[in-house]
């Protein structure tokens, strides 16, 4: 046990570090744009972000984890044809949604209190995002360690560097969105050269692409993959439209420290989840191990809370621009919505792996409308805190409807150990 603990450990610290370089770049940002914009600008910023994340799942229907449930079912040459069947398909899917976008942007313009000249940048933007994450999947199942560590290093760099010369420049907010894009664009053409270099595709591109039972996968599966960017953008929806832009930017920068805490939990769930889908399939051997791993990480959950929470009371004044100090007494509301949703992945996980997908869509749908009417009337009568307050309930709420799905379906298993 001791051992399995150890080497758990050691992957959860390597993937935490890597998707750190690029989870903890908008704290890099945040010292020079919170210095540089004012709170609507930066509101602005904070909006094109949730856009951008709120469709990922929509341009690719979230085939990055039908990718993650059957790895191991494929060989090489099967990987091949799914990769290029999901390029193809999210191809496709974001010319259909850029195509939207053109057609009534006016409309769209209007309901997001986005400029509608800048619109299609967020499809775009979403496709790009969307090729990196499926690259990044691949490499964390195929164990690909330093593969994913540079396209990390490789796309964080090149945003970093294209955004911070633009805003410095004097390009605004416009500057940060163009600096993002370009760098997403960098990490994924590197990201698909490795890829060619490690996989044959030669027979996979002379074979029509399996549109259908992947598109037919990612409608079912779409409300769980929209749980975790869904509820981002309706909260910053709201915001917007009951509080402010000014708000906005206020409810970004505390979420930045929040995003410290997520950073640790995909750490440990990158380390975890290729173990737990190995080792689930022999239940009655390692039930033990897998009891005590899942309980030493929700027994973590809110331990790391509190050490973010000591943490970014250090740091935050150093970091944060003195035009948003109303945003400090946000940050500890911030952390325990992503503690909340950590208890979420968690139970996700296990039927993950046994492939419920209507129970996990189910969980999903669940948080994002009890979310939604609770953010709305928390941002009508306790404003911003109301709002991070519902985000806290709803993902508690999804937890224990994941969790009452989970026993059942590993009740045989109990039984049998």
């Amino acid at each position: 046990m001791y051992d399995l603990l150890k080497k758990l450990t050691k992957n959860s610290v390597f993937y935490t570090f890597a998707n750190s370089i690029e989870a903890f770049s908008p704290f890099l940002l945040a010292i020079i744009l919170t210095r540089t914009l004012i709170p609507d600008e930066y509101g602005v910023w904070v909006l094109f972000i949730a856009l951008v994340t709120f469709l990922r799942p929509v341009v690719n229907l979230t085939i990055q984890d039908a990718l993650r449930m059957h790895f191991y079912e494929m060989d090489d040459a099967q990987r091949a044809r799914f990769i290029w069947s999901s390029l193809c398909l999210t191809t496709l899917c974001t010319a259909a949604v850029v195509a939207v976008t053109l057609a009534f942007s006016g409309p769209l313009s209007t309901a997001l209190s986005f400029p509608a000249q800048w619109l299609v940048t967020v499809p775009l933007a979403a496709f790009l995002y969307a090729v990196f994450y499926f690259l990044l999947a691949y490499n964390q199942f195929a164990h690909n360690r330093r593969l994913f560590l540079a396209l990390h290093v490789v796309q964080t760099t090149a945003s970093l560097g294209i955004i911070s010369y633009l805003v410095v420049g004097g390009w605004g907010w416009p500057g940060v969105v163009i600096g993002k894009i370009a760098g997403l664009g960098i990490g994924c053409i590197a990201g698909a050269y490795w890829l060619l270099r490690g996989l044959k595709f030669a027979d996979a591109f002379k074979q029509a692409p399996e549109l259908g039972r992947l598109a037919k996968f990612g409608m079912i599966y779409l409300p769980s993959g929209m749980g975790l960017v869904a509820i981002p953008l309706t909260d910053r929806l709201i915001v917007t439209h009951v509080l402010g832009l000014a708000e906005n930017g206020l409810y970004g920068v505390a979420g930045l420290f929040g995003s410290a805490v997520f950073v640790v939990i995909n750490g440990v769930v990158h380390a975890w989840m290729p173990w737990l889908f190995r080792s689930l399939p022999d239940w009655s051997v390692k039930r033990r191990q897998i009891v005590i791993v899942s309980l030493i990480f929700l027994g973590l959950l809110p331990a790391g809370g509190v050490v973010s929470y000591l943490v970014s009371s250090v740091f935050a004044p150093v970091i944060i621009g003195e035009n948003f100090d109303s945003a400090f007494h946000l940050i500890p509301w911030a952390i325990a919505g992503t503690v909340s949703m950590g208890f979420f992945f968690h139970n996700q996980a296990y039927l993950h792996f046994k492939k419920a997908i209507l129970p996990m869509s189910l969980s999903s749908f669940t948080c994002i409308v009890a979310n939604a009417i609770l953010s709305y009337y928390g941002a009508i009568h306790y404003g911003l805190v109301g709002v991070l307050a519902a985000t806290i309930a709803a993902f508690l709420i999804a937890a224990l409807i994941s969790a009452s799905f989970i026993f059942p379906k590993y009740n045989s298993n109990l039984a049998n150990a």
